[in-house]
């Protein structure tokens, strides 16, 4: 068997056509022609395969297990082939599928379509590469949440206007011109949220283009920095505009407000990660996206792990690097 091209979602329903197949397929995705066990401890290459082609046997640690293990299918009682088809919707879809829409064209129950759904999310979330961006670059930030005006009178929160996180969320976000983006879901606009977040991402010496935004005040000290100030009219300046990133928030929210119509600060990154994961793979092709994705999909979460609440801190700095350098790189 050889990786498949797939064009459309009949092409992919097609060829996987029973749980066999799917788990050929699998196999080659993660291996290849050389088998391994997928144990962090033992990872041997000495494997047998048993003739019914649903289990594997490890010859060096002598334990059994199927194509499953270590990946985000392991536990799962959902065939592989509906896995195989919400992996494509979701991921091929501009503006995402609704667990309510997955249910009905998986047949299965709405809550298994939510979780399935958002562990496929989680995976999304692991396209980080350790490179920084480099070039030119462009920042900004957002606000996710509903607008006060279009509540009822009852549900109005007073004094919630401009930046206020009282009912709304940030993100904040960084795109490399004619290469891809990154978010991170954040407690405030302040520099001390946004200056790590660009130091873990962008290159020291880039060219970091902004709006006047003040949290954004010290980069100049360690990046080319230009800024347009929207507030006096101001969008584009030569090459200085924010006119990327800004294009990416508006595939956001209309994926939000559009699609999902309600989305919880508590999962907000995992949407942020979906929208960022298709304007990524923008330039692949359906079957290329979805082998991709096959290609990351190496982490197992369980319902449990998944609804627990986050403390938004943890959450907004895990992925950082070099946040122990803002200090002397900012002079503060």
């Amino acid at each position: 068997m050889q990786l498949r091209k797939f064009n459309n979602l009949i092409d992919l329903l097609t060829f996987f056509k029973d749980e066999q197949v799917c788990r050929d397929y699998l196999e080659l995705s993660r291996w290849g022609d050389q088998l391994a066990c997928p144990y962090k401890d033992c990872q041997s290459h000495n494997i047998y395969k048993y003739e019914s082609g649903k289990l594997y046997k490890c010859n060096k640690c002598m334990r059994k297990y199927s194509v499953r293990v270590g990946t985000m299918f392991e536990d799962s009682k959902v065939p592989l082939s509906k896995w195989f088809a919400a992996i494509y919707l979701i991921t091929a879809h501009k503006k995402g599928v609704s667990s309510l829409q997955l249910q009905r064209d998986l047949g299965i129950t709405q809550k298994t379509a939510w979780f399935l759904s958002h562990r496929i999310r989680k995976q999304l979330g692991l396209d980080l590469s350790a490179d920084k961006f480099t070039g030119v670059v462009e920042a900004d930030e957002t606000f996710m949440g509903g607008k006060e005006g279009n509540k009822h009178k009852s549900k109005r929160t007073k004094d919630t206007q401009g930046r206020s996180t009282a009912t709304k969320t940030p993100v904040l976000g960084v795109i490399e011109r004619g290469g891809k983006v990154r978010t991170r879901k954040a407690i405030d606009t302040s520099s001390k949220s946004i200056n790590p977040f660009i130091l873990a991402n962008v290159a020291l010496g880039s060219e970091v283009k902004t709006d006047e935004w003040f949290g954004y005040n010290r980069l100049a000290s360690v990046y080319q920095h230009t800024r347009v100030n929207h507030s006096s009219g101001e969008y584009v300046i030569g090459d200085t505009h924010t006119n990327n990133i800004e294009g990416f928030w508006s595939q956001l929210k209309r994926s939000v407000y559009g699609c999902y119509h309600s989305v919880s600060a508590k999962h907000l990154q995992q949407y942020a990660d979906e929208s960022a994961f298709r304007y990524n793979t923008r330039k692949h092709s359906e079957s290329g996206r979805f082998d991709y994705f096959l290609s990351i999909a190496t982490t197992h979460i369980t319902y449990k792990q998944l609804i627990q609440s986050h403390d938004i801190n943890t959450t907004a700095i895990k992925p950082y690097r070099e946040v122990g350098t803002q200090q002397s790189l900012f002079g503060e």
